[in-house]
C-alpha cells in the first residue's frame, strides 16, 4: 500500500465519522491545517495549543510536543516507530508487518489521531468560552 487504500480503509472496524476523518486527513483537508484556514481568509490564530508552532497536519499529528510523546509512548509500549508522516502511516510505515497484525495497527494508530484532533479541538474551542 502505497498510499491510503480507499477499500482498505473503510473496511476498518472503526466509526464512520473516523474513517471520514482518516480520508480528509490523508487527503490534508482537515479543518485544523493552517493552510485551510489561510485559504478561507480565516485571521484567527494559526499557532498550536500547546507550543506556539504553526499549525500543519504534520505538526499536529507528528511534531508537536504532545503529538510526539503520544508516539514515544507507542514505541516504548509496542517498539513501532513513528511513521514520518500521514503518508508513510497509511503506505510503507508497517511494510513486511502481517495483514492481521498491521490491521490490528492501523486502526489502534487511527484511534490515536482521532483523539489527538479532538483534544486539540476541545483545547481550542473551550478557551473561546
Amino acid at each position: 500500500m502505497s498510499s491510503l487504500d480507499n477499500n482498505f480503509l473503510w473496511k476498518l472496524k472503526l466509526a464512520l465519522k473516523v474513517k471520514i476523518f482518516l480520508w480528509l486527513l490523508h487527503r490534508g483537508v482537515i479543518l485544523t491545517n493552517k493552510d485551510n484556514f489561510a485559504r478561507w481568509n480565516w485571521h484567527g490564530n494559526k499557532k498550536c495549543c500547546c507550543c506556539s508552532n504553526n499549525k500543519t497536519i504534520q505538526h499536529i499529528f507528528f511534531e508537536c510536543q504532545m503529538a510526539r510523546l503520544i508516539w514515544r509512548i507507542i514505541h516504548t509500549t509496542f517498539g513501532l516507530l513513528k511513521p514520518k508522516n500521514v503518508i508513510d502511516m497509511f503506505g510503507s510505515w508497517l511494510q513486511g508487518v502481517k495483514w492481521k497484525e498491521k490491521n490490528l495497527i492501523l486502526t489502534g494508530v487511527s484511534v490515536v489521531c482521532w483523539s489527538i484532533w479532538l483534544s486539540r479541538n476541545d483545547s481550542v474551542f473551550d478557551k473561546l468560552n
